[in-house]
């Protein structure tokens, strides 16, 4: 199974669209089983982008799940692509054998998620009986080890931590957006990674060293195979 997941796509233009499009039509060659979208979708005008990005991921003709970022409305998101009538617009999308979570931690006006009002649901999902996880949010619930973006993490991280490894389903991994560059770790004893943004890609910065970003437009490729998972970084040059 290939899961496609793009992030941080912060539509608000013509050049916004381009680069979607150019990442759209490398995923549409690909024809993932599935895609999720981790955040960020749009800057403006949240309802009119927001359906012309339904309308692109349609067309790839694949299960969508998407998450809502820090610049989203969940109220916009909630018209256009539907979910829960209220509350956080957690999702799950089941295919085949595996089983897409997408975890709402935005904080409304805030830059930092927060997962602590969603603990509660997510243990009860993670403990139904279900099959074999993959979980998806925007903030990272990682330290990522660039001190300037610590403090726009996903907060109560240690709680999130806690679901996961008392957690009786299994959980194949978790992937999140935000910093708008790929990074690959371990979180609560799982495969956790940061998918590369469709909008401008931002730059190294770590123990003191800054470097600009050169990167061109990219997504994650997630390759489950049994309770095996591969995630390749793919980057969509123009």
């Amino acid at each position: 199974m290939l899961i496609a997941q793009l992030s941080d796509i912060h539509l608000d233009g013509v050049s916004s669209l381009q680069r979607l499009d150019r990442v759209l039509q490398w995923a549409a060659e690909l024809k993932p089983d599935a895609v999720a979208v981790s955040g960020d979708l749009a800057n403006n005008t949240h309802a009119a982008n927001y359906a012309v990005l339904k309308t692109r991921l349609e067309a790839l003709g694949a299960p969508v799940l998407v998450v809502p970022g820090n610049v989203d409305s969940r109220g916009a998101m909630r018209e256009v692509f539907g979910g829960p009538g209220e509350g956080p617009l957690n999702r799950v999308v089941q295919v085949g054998d595996v089983r897409l979570i997408g975890l709402d931690v935005i904080v409304s006006g805030a830059a930092h998620g927060d997962a602590a009002p969603v603990l509660g649901w997510l243990e009860a999902e993670l403990n139904s009986g279900g099959a074999p996880a993959l979980i998806f949010l925007h903030q990272h619930p990682f330290d990522c080890g660039m001190d300037q973006y610590e403090t726009i993490d996903c907060r109560n991280k240690e709680g999130l931590a806690a679901v996961i490894e008392q957690a009786k389903d299994t959980v194949l991994g978790i992937s999140c957006g935000h910093l708008h560059r790929p990074m690959f770790t371990r979180f609560a004893g799982v495969p956790a990674t940061l998918a590369p943004a469709i909008a401008p890609m931002g730059g190294l910065a770590a123990e003191g060293r800054k470097m600009p970003a050169t990167d061109p437009p990219g997504l994650l490729v997630h390759h489950i195979k049994g309770a095996n998972l591969v995630t390749h970084v793919i980057s969509v040059g123009g």
